[in-house]
């Protein structure tokens, strides 16, 4: 008897579905709307990272290679920046990490390849992409905010924010920073 009431509850389940609207979408037609916290592709935006790694620390696949040399002025030259997503997990630990949003979700979402080694992208693709992005969204970042209303300075207390840039002449690295009995 159990099994003709299983039989009749799958029914019913499938004749309420059968008046409902359907929810698939034609894909190449048309195109859903990407929500802002979705964990799609990772875009990197050179203009906000300062090359301090948190992002490739962070990550627990190993997948994100930042290669920096010190400037004059006390800054990092960016050498390499290379992400390999053919081992990421897109578990956005990256994101997560990075104090100044150089690295958001949200970008493409059909990044299927062909050729395997297309996935591992280097500076100048990563940089090409994000302001691919940037001009086709209006210069609005993945997060849902414009360039104008995303600051470069971070909210939260590190050695940038509560110092100027070191230099020639002034103070070189966090050790400098005022101790507690100073300030």
């Amino acid at each position: 008897m159990a099994y003709g009431k299983g039989v009749m509850k799958g029914m019913l389940l499938t004749l309420q579905h059968v008046f409902k609207p359907p929810i698939t979408v034609n894909y190449p037609e048309y195109e859903r709307e990407v929500p802002v916290r979705a964990r799609t592709n990772l875009i990197w935006f050179e203009e906000r990272c300062t090359g301090c790694s948190t992002c490739a620390q962070a990550c627990p696949d190993g997948c994100i290679l930042v290669q920096t040399s010190p400037r004059d002025d006390g800054t990092l030259e960016i050498e390499r920046y290379e992400i390999d997503f053919r081992i990421c997990m897109y578990c956005g630990l990256c994101t997560e990490a990075c104090p100044y949003q150089a690295i958001q979700a949200g970008g493409r979402y059909d990044d299927a390849q062909y050729i395997f080694e297309n996935m591992y992208r280097n500076k100048e693709t990563l940089t090409s992409e994000a302001q691919e992005y940037l001009a086709s969204t209006d210069g609005r970042y993945p997060n849902g905010q414009t360039q104008d209303e995303n600051p470069l300075i971070t909210s939260m207390p590190t050695a940038r924010s509560r110092i100027g840039v070191a230099g020639a002449d002034g103070p070189l690295g966090p050790q400098h920073l005022p101790s507690r009995k100073q300030g």
